[in-house]
């Protein structure tokens, strides 16, 4: 469908950022929820710094399902979460997404 790109950011969570970096690429299936887009990427951390809120396209990590989310619309969550990034262009292409979607997660330099 196209290209999105997003930037994490090592200082709200640096070991977490770090196993994901080492992790990628991750190819997974995302799961439109509502206003959620959910990314399962099976890796296990603790919250280093816990928020409740969330931007519309910010990355944030939920220890409670082992998913990234990305919120399309700003939001509050009931769990602990990690804003650990950004989308940094093309968010409107999330829109088009319906149920679930094919998706490959992987480093640009």
């Amino acid at each position: 469908m196209g290209e999105i790109r997003g930037e994490l950011h090592r200082i709200r969570g640096p070991h977490l950022t770090e196993m994901i970096y080492a992790s990628l690429p991750i190819t997974t299936r995302c799961l439109k929820r509502g206003d959620l887009l959910v990314i399962p990427i099976n890796i296990l951390y603790s919250v280093e710094k816990p928020e409740y809120s969330a931007s519309q396209g910010d990355i944030v990590y939920e220890p409670n399902s082992k998913s990234l989310i990305i919120p399309l619309r700003s939001t509050t969550f009931d769990n602990k979460v990690a804003r650990i990034g950004k989308i940094v262009n093309n968010f409107p292409l999330f829109e088009q997404l319906k149920g679930s979607t094919g998706i490959r997660l992987e480093r640009f330099e």
